[in-house]
């Protein structure tokens, strides 16, 4: 064969060449052709499969309580509770502390002996603002069983027993010892007076502490029976 005779302007070896690139082609067709077909045979496009959104848990502030610590009272040196100049007044059971001038006396002249029931008055202790006044200070100390659960309760009986409304009621502690302060207001003859008692709780015994005074001289005072009763206690 004249290989370089010509056909439709080309030899023998530019269609064998031109053949052969023809043949490459078609045979490129042919493998995309079976891998279309073979992607459809397996049921289409395969659908995607998007996970399913979940929840992620969130952080949520727990606020802790704050523990509070309520304060328990300091016992104060007894001794620094006694002014300067003040005289006691002792016995087995208890001790007491008032500005000089008071007597031991053996009348009584106040507007309540303790809440009723049966106190046991221990002391009576007669004064006066001053050496002139006509008016009397009168102290008394006395005590009885507590009858009650707590000492609140009982004072509330002993007051709804005897049919009394003071004017002033506080539940207060005396250096560490529970105790109840009331005021009374009243009249003995012609003259207005004043009582401050206070109700003092040691085990199951209730003791009363009275301060009773004319309405004036009682707020004369009373910066001073506030001081007294902070020197009573009971002797152990």
């Amino acid at each position: 064969m004249d290989l370089n005779k010509k056909y439709f302007g080309m030899t023998v070896t530019q269609l064998g060449i031109l053949a052969g690139l023809a043949g490459l082609v078609l045979l490129l067709f042919c493998i995309v052709g079976w891998l279309i077909l073979g992607k459809m045979r397996g049921g289409g496009f395969s659908p995607v499969h998007t996970a399913a959104p979940t929840t992620q848990p969130t952080a949520t502030l727990i606020l802790t309580p704050t523990l509070t610590f309520t304060p328990v009272p300091t016992a104060v040196p007894y001794e620094s509770l006694i002014p300067a100049g003040w005289a006691q007044y002792r016995t087995a059971l208890y001790e007491i502390w008032m500005p000089p001038g008071y007597k031991t006396a053996k009348t009584i002249d106040v507007l309540v002996t303790g809440l009723g029931g049966s106190p046991i008055t221990d002391l009576i202790l007669r004064g006066s603002i001053s050496a002139k006044s006509p008016n009397r200070i009168f102290v008394t100390v006395s005590y009885e069983p507590i009858t009650a659960d707590t000492l609140d309760a009982f004072v509330t009986a002993r007051l709804t027993g005897l049919g009394l409304a003071p004017s002033e009621r506080s539940k207060i502690s005396l250096n560490t010892v529970p105790a109840v302060r009331l005021v009374f207001t009243g009249r003995k003859g012609n003259i207005d007076i004043n009582e401050l008692t206070y109700v003092i709780l040691d085990g199951t015994t209730v003791w009363y502490v009275q301060y009773t005074a004319q309405i004036n001289d009682f707020y004369n005072q009373l910066g001073d029976f506030e001081s007294s009763i902070k020197t009573f206690r009971v002797v152990k």
